[in-house]
């Protein structure tokens, strides 16, 4: 039997004792396929379920919240623009066109680097870390991209990502456990609803004051609207075999199809 099944059975037993309980104080209890009887072991208590179906929960007095927020004694130099945290890294972006990247674990020690534009021109920008904590990409309204990795005392401008804002990043599992310094191939969606595909890598001049790293557009959606989320899984049996998910503010997408995301630098992934 489907979930669907299930919840469409749960309905019409749940309708059928509101009527009782209309025509009689007293309603008798009522047996209907295997809502009330237990399975494995678990019992199910209906009692507790809301006439929408769903289960009212509480968090307990003795129950630990999911976070809490504490004060630090970290005074920011100047009003913060965006931030992300990854790996126990967190990055700040602040006016004046600095980045501040902070280890979590060494709070005390504190790397400060800069964005290569007018301190006084980034005002907004969407910050995207890596879950290594290593590579860091920026974009702006105004479609100005820059890479910066850790180390580095300035970010890079991304010369071939002009006239582009990101607005959501996929990230590649399978460069998460290995040594490389290279991201694989990632993907990045944009404001007017295109799906780029690209790779970050620092290179061997770490003072190089651009980055020719190269991207390529590899989908439009049918609405050309913002996208907000883009995630990619790799399917456990087939690792060539992945599925994408991308939001926008209206819709969901999904496609499945081969790619070879293992492919090392300078290759072309197979789409």
């Amino acid at each position: 039997m489907s979930l669907f099944d299930d919840y469409a059975e749960y309905e019409s037993t749940l309708q059928q004792q509101q009527q009782q309980r209309g025509s009689s104080s007293v309603s008798p209890p009522t047996t209907n396929g295997n809502l009330d009887r237990p399975q494995d072991g678990l019992a199910l208590n209906i009692n507790g379920l809301a006439a929408d179906g769903y289960v009212a929960t509480t968090l307990e007095a003795e129950d630990a919240p999911i976070f809490s927020l504490d004060t630090v004694q970290f005074q920011v130099p100047n009003q913060i623009i965006s931030l992300a945290v990854s790996n126990d890294v967190l990055v700040l972006v602040i006016e004046g066109a600095r980045i501040l990247r902070i280890k979590l674990q060494e709070a005390h020690s504190i790397i400060e680097a800069s964005v290569p534009v007018n301190p006084t021109s980034l005002r907004a920008c969407n910050a995207f870390l890596d879950p290594t904590g290593r590579h860091l990409l920026l974009s702006t309204p105004q479609g100005e991209s820059f890479y910066f990795y850790e180390g580095w005392e300035q970010a890079k401008p991304l010369s071939k990502f002009k006239n582009m804002e990101i607005t959501a990043v996929a990230w590649n599992g399978m460069a998460w456990s290995t040594a490389t310094s290279s991201t694989r191939t990632i993907l990045l969606g944009t404001h007017d609803g295109k799906v780029y595909e690209t790779e970050l890598r620092p290179g061997n001049d770490a003072k190089a004051k651009r980055s020719d790293i190269p991207v390529k557009c590899i989908a439009e959606l049918p609405v050309r609207e913002r996208v907000t989320g883009i995630a990619m899984e790799a399917f456990p049996a087939r690792r060539k075999q992945h599925l994408v998910l991308i939001a926008t503010g209206t819709r969901m997408y999904q496609v499945i199809g081969a790619a070879d995301l293992e492919l090392q630098s300078g290759d072309k992934s197979a789409a």
